[in-house]
This record gives C-alpha cells, structure tokens and sequence, in this order.
C-alpha cells in the first residue's frame, strides 16, 4: 500500500507519462506538484521514487541537464496499471463505507425496535 505522499508523486508522475514511454522532469517540479500539502525535501523525494522503483511502478534515473539535476523516468507495467489500481481502490473504499452504513442503520433500527418490545415483555 502506499502512503500519502507516494500516490501524490505517483499521481503526478502518471499524468505526465500519459502517451509517452520516459519524461524528463526535474526534481523541483515534483516537489512543487506536493505543495501546499506535503513539503518534502529532494533527499525524501529520492527515497520516495526508490521505494516506488522497488515496487515496480517506476524506473527513475538521476541525470545531468546542463548542471541541473533532472529524473528520466519510465512507467514499468505495474505503474502503467496504476489508474486501474487506484479505481479498484477507490471502489474497495466506497463499498466498505457503504457496509457500514448499512451495518449502523441497522444496528439502529434494532436497538429502536428493542427498546419498545423490551419494556413492553416485562411489564
């Protein structure tokens, strides 16, 4: 499972992969895409994209452009899958509120029944 700030980072790496096989993005542009939320530094920003690396989401390759520090970064299958993830997710979510909803309201209903045909039983 990731954590809050690696589905930001995947989040945004994804959007900026979409149609194409490697992106060059600097690290200053991640960083920017967490803000206001998550202000990490760029050393947590590399330990972020190596957990996601040794995940199989990503591949992402320090480089040098014209003495800025730059990511190549290239989706491997699971972070090509990552939309399709995320929904199941979100929908895993959704049904287990929606259980439990369910499970209060019903709880409700019980207790109220209970309170009337208890009093009524032993009087």
């Amino acid at each position: 499972m990731l954590s809050r700030v690696e589905i930001k980072i995947m989040d945004y790496i994804f959007e900026k992969c979409r149609g194409k096989k490697t992106v060059l993005m600097s690290p200053k542009e991640i960083l920017q895409s967490l803000l206001p939320k998550h202000e990490i530094t760029a050393k947590q920003l590399d330990g972020y994209l190596r957990n996601l690396a040794l995940d199989g989401y990503l591949e992402a390759l320090q480089s040098d452009n014209k003495g800025h520090m730059m990511y190549v970064v290239k989706l491997k299958s699971r972070g090509e899958a990552y939309e399709r993830e995320r929904a199941e997710i979100r929908q895993k979510r959704v049904r287990s509120l929606g259980w439990k909803i369910t499970l209060t309201v019903i709880g409700a209903v019980l207790a109220f029944v209970l309170s009337i045909v208890l009093p009524q039983i032993f009087s």
